[in-house]
């Protein structure tokens, strides 16, 4: 009896026995922070003359729309041809928008991806399906490494992010927030803020970081420029989400916001202005989310709805366990 074709083609598929928890999963930026760049202090303040910007309130809230996405990797795997071993993930993605308007919070658009990912720069030779409604499609990352695959799925949900600021953007009475670093170029249209609440680089020299470490509950810092080799300037700004607790870091509750120079300088600062005001309503309690007060009420809620989205994950794990096992009967 002849046996249908395998979709791994050549390729022979394992599974890593090491849950996929195992290695570097925990980065969730791989480095988006870590590159150098020159810096504008003065963009707003003279560099000497740094001090907290508290807006002035009572103007119209915009309807506000945040966009983020998660990631999950489902299996490690192991991939062999030609006496060559490469490394190789299954994996999901989700990403979705929150629109918060009128003292409302409703769930919008949503878009998910599963993905086969090979290393060394090896194709999968097509979409698998791992059983029906779980078909991954074929993706390659050039690197070698064990992460690789892990970088290359997190590279496929940033750019669904951007896809969904970029749609989004198009409706100029919306304020978008893009939860972590900003991708969206120069030439988007309307407001598209990047809101970056794990700080893995400060950016500021040591003349200012005493104005960033004491600054109050509801205020921010000057706007300054960033210029770097491996991405469009942004204009930047620090915000005190809420008072951090007297056994606290001096930089809890801080996070950095950021859009593209294209905006100019004074819609930058109007930006600022707006953002200090309006982003803080969303701050979650410390009983509600652990990662409270940066990580906003949108952002949680839609990151636990698109998690609900992607499936069990073991239930996942076991039908590919019988999938390849079908594949290594008829070797």
């Amino acid at each position: 009896m002849a046996h249908p074709a395998s979709p791994f083609a050549e390729f022979d598929v394992r599974i890593d026995p090491w849950a996929v928890e195992y290695g570097s999963e925990t980065p969730l930026e791989f480095g988006a922070d870590d590159e150098a760049a020159d810096l504008d202090v003065s963009v707003e303040q003279d560099a000497g003359a740094w001090s907290p910007v508290r807006p002035a309130g009572g103007g119209e809230v915009p309807d506000l729309a945040v966009v983020d996405g998660v990631r999950r990797m489902e299996a490690r795997l192991v991939v062999s041809r030609g006496g060559q071993t490469l490394h190789g993930a299954l994996g999901t993605y989700a990403v979705g928008v929150v629109h918060c308007r009128d003292g409302r919070a409703t769930f919008g658009e949503e878009q998910r991806g599963r993905l086969l990912i090979f290393g060394s720069g090896y194709m999968p030779p097509a979409s698998v399906a791992v059983s029906p409604g779980l078909v991954y499609d074929p993706r390659s990352v050039a690197e070698d490494d064990p992460d690789a695959p892990l970088r290359g799925l997190h590279h496929e949900m940033r750019v669904a992010e951007e896809a969904f600021a970029r749609r989004l953007s198009q409706d100029e009475r919306l304020l978008v927030v893009a939860d972590g670093p900003l991708n969206i170029g120069e030439q988007t249209p309307g407001r598209v803020v990047g809101f970056v609440k794990r700080l893995f680089k400060l950016y500021l020299g040591p003349e200012h970081l005493p104005v960033l470490r004491s600054l109050p509950c509801g205020t921010r810092t000057p706007v300054f420029l960033i210029r770097s080799a491996g991405r469009f300037a942004r204009y930047s700004w620090f915000v005190r989400l809420a008072a951090r607790l007297v056994v606290e870091s001096d930089m809890t509750g801080l996070v950095r916001l950021e859009v593209s120079e294209a905006v100019g300088r004074d819609e930058a600062i109007r930006l600022a202005d707006l953002t200090t005001l309006v982003v803080p309503r969303f701050v979650p309690s410390r009983s509600r989310d652990p990662r409270a007060p940066q990580n906003l009420v949108p952002i949680g809620a839609l990151e636990q709805h698109l998690r609900r989205g992607l499936g069990d994950a073991r239930l996942i794990h076991r039908r590919l366990a019988s999938l390849l096992a079908r594949e290594l009967s008829h070797v």
